[in-house]
């Protein structure tokens, strides 16, 4: 609009000229800012915004929505919202048809949402009735924000809380807390039986050593779905320890019913896990507490569940026992365990059997392992699991492990004067003998007395002696290695050294666990160890010997490998000083 003077007779006037075109671009300059910046908003908004018609036809779709869901825009343009959930009512296009009817939908959550590449996501979502210029309903408008991670991090929060985070099940305060209020709920009325069982898992931590923790992190997964898919839905199941589980019975009517449930969990759980590939088998050992008998107290109760475990394994696992008041009766009996290793030695009770050792390059006898026996008087051949535990716990291991050097050496002697093949003499050494500031005097007796060559004689010694004190083993293992004699690693790749240690270890054999050469050809995880042990042996000049042989297959898989002697009884069984001159002959 312009303006400008006329001159005509009377009044002044002006001529008023008006310009539409330039008053529509003056006016449109601050709308068309306006609409670039909204444009802009909802392009770069964090936030998915979507937009429909009246038909769900998409007419907007933004950056967001397409970095959010997957699609892009050109996907969905002018179709209809894509398929986010399997359930209908809670896709987005049946959000999209609730609010259309009038529902409110205000930050409401979805769950069981995909993206278009399938992966799960959880949205937060907001809807807003969009009009046309008459003011009548055109379309529908959508935000959406992505709270995946938010209820993650929830819902990690809650299971740090009273959930074990690796099998998703109660932990041991969640499991305390839910038999406390079940046990106030019962109060002191006459009721069933309630039954706690604690079950554990039976050399878990060879398992792990020997596969590995992450094996061992998904065995403690499989097996927990195992007991969680073995009671009933009123029963609790919790992961109360590193390799140990609860069970909160509550619905039982004797109490041999724990009996009975413990004796079905050990069925259930001796089946194989499968491991991505890997076969596995486990036992476990299973304490049984009964409520009011053996406590009154949630903690009581768990205490005596705990202690009929722990018996239970000490008596080999596998098996399940009954808390009682005098369960330390297996105490009295590893008491009288001692009280007969005290004497074993003066009633000639000990006795050595010996493990031939063979060169698997020429197949002949290179040397023989010392393993000890006892004969007791009343209970028979006491397997040495039971009893070598006893004597190192009570420290009768220092005066047993000396006639054990002492005799094994005097047998090299014998068969020498029986003219046999000369032959190398293993003897086991345990840390607390290794330990003993007589050690090496009883070593240098041992030599002298039996007059062997010292070379004949080898040391086994563990890992686990280089836990107390590293450097002062390793100067302890040199002052035996100035006396001629072999040392060797027992169980090697079970222990705790490192292998730094190695460089400064005097030793001169590695000896494979056989752990490993049992899983040759089940797992090529075990095959890529012990192929690593002998290459790892072979850089530092150390000779290596695998024990546990029990098949043809780890034989030929241990000689293509290059290890130099083997032991098992695939090759030779355990035998008496005869059959070991017997086999010479």
């Amino acid at each position: 609009m312009s303006a400008m003077p006329v001159e005509l007779e009377g009044p002044a006037a002006q001529v008023v000229m008006l310009h539409p075109g330039m008053e529509q671009r003056r006016l449109g300059q601050p709308l068309q800012k306006s609409n670039e910046l909204l444009h802009a908003l909802v392009a770069y908004s964090p936030m998915a915004i979507v937009a429909t018609d009246s038909a769900g036809r998409v007419s907007l779709w933004n950056r967001a929505a397409a970095a959010m869901l997957g699609w892009s825009e050109l996907d969905v343009l002018g179709a209809g919202l894509p398929e986010t959930s399997a359930d209908p009512e809670e896709s987005l296009a049946g959000i999209w048809d609730a609010a259309m009817r009038g529902a409110d939908v205000i930050g409401r959550e979805l769950t069981g949402q995909r993206r278009r590449d399938g992966q799960p996501i959880v949205l937060q979502v907001w809807a807003a009735e969009m009009n046309d210029s008459q003011g009548l309903p055109g379309g529908l408008m959508l935000m959406l924000a992505d709270v995946t991670q938010r209820r993650r991090v929830e819902a990690h929060l809650r299971r740090l809380v009273g959930h074990d985070t690796l099998t998703g099940l109660p932990n041991r305060r969640q499991f305390r807390k839910q038999l406390a209020r079940t046990l106030n709920k019962i109060g002191n009325r006459e009721r069933k039986p309630l039954i706690v069982l604690q079950l554990g898992i039976d050399r878990f931590k060879t398992i792990n050593k020997s596969a590995g923790h992450g094996v061992g992190d998904r065995l403690l997964q499989a097996l927990a779905r195992r007991l969680a898919g073995a009671v009933y839905e009123t029963d609790l199941v919790a992961r109360t320890g590193g390799d140990e589980f609860a069970i909160l019975l509550r619905d039982t009517h004797h109490t041999r019913d724990g009996a009975r449930v413990a004796n079905k969990l050990l069925q259930q759980l001796a089946a194989p896990f499968d491991l991505d590939g890997q076969e596995l088998f486990v036992t476990v050992s299973i304490g049984i507490a009964v409520h009011p008998h053996d406590g009154k107290k949630a903690e009581e109760l768990i205490h005596a569940a705990d202690d009929a475990m722990d018996r239970a394994k000490q008596q080999g696992g596998n098996g399940c026992r009954f808390f009682t008041p005098d369960i330390d009766s297996d105490a009295r009996c590893q008491l009288l365990l001692e009280n007969g290793l005290r004497h074993a030695l003066d009633r000639d009770e000990l006795f050595l059997d010996y493990q031939p050792q063979f060169d698997l390059a020429s197949g002949r006898m290179a040397g023989v392992e010392a393993l000890l026996r006892w004969n007791h008087p009343e209970m028979g051949l006491i397997a040495p699991g039971s009893f070598i535990p006893v004597a190192e716990g009570s420290g009768l291991i220092v005066p047993i492990g000396a006639w054990v050097l002492r005799t094994a050496c005097m047998q090299l002697r014998a068969w020498d004067e029986a003219g046999l093949p000369p032959l190398r003499m293993a003897v086991n050494v345990s840390a607390r003998q290794f330990h003993d500031d007589g050690f090496k005097a009883e070593v240098k007796q041992a030599l002298r007395t039996s007059g062997i060559a010292p070379g004949r004689l080898e040391l086994e010694l563990t890992e686990s002696l280089l836990v107390r004190n590293a450097a002062g083993a390793i100067d302890a293992m040199r002052g035996l290695k100035a006396l001629g004699i072999r040392l060797s690693i027992d169980d090697f790749g079970t222990g705790y050294s490192g292998l730094s240690y190695l460089l400064d270890l005097p030793v001169d054999t590695l000896k494979i666990d056989q752990s490993f050469v049992k899983s040759l050809g089940v797992n090529r995880g075990y095959a890529a160890i012990v192929t690593a042990i002998g290459e790892l042996a072979g850089g530092l000049d150390l000779r290596v010997i695998a024990e546990g042989v029990e098949t043809a297959a780890q034989l030929d898989f241990l000689r293509g490998i290059r290890c130099h002697e083997g032991q098992g009884y695939f090759l030779a069984r355990p035998i008496p000083p005869a059959a070991v001159a017997a086999l010479l002959r």
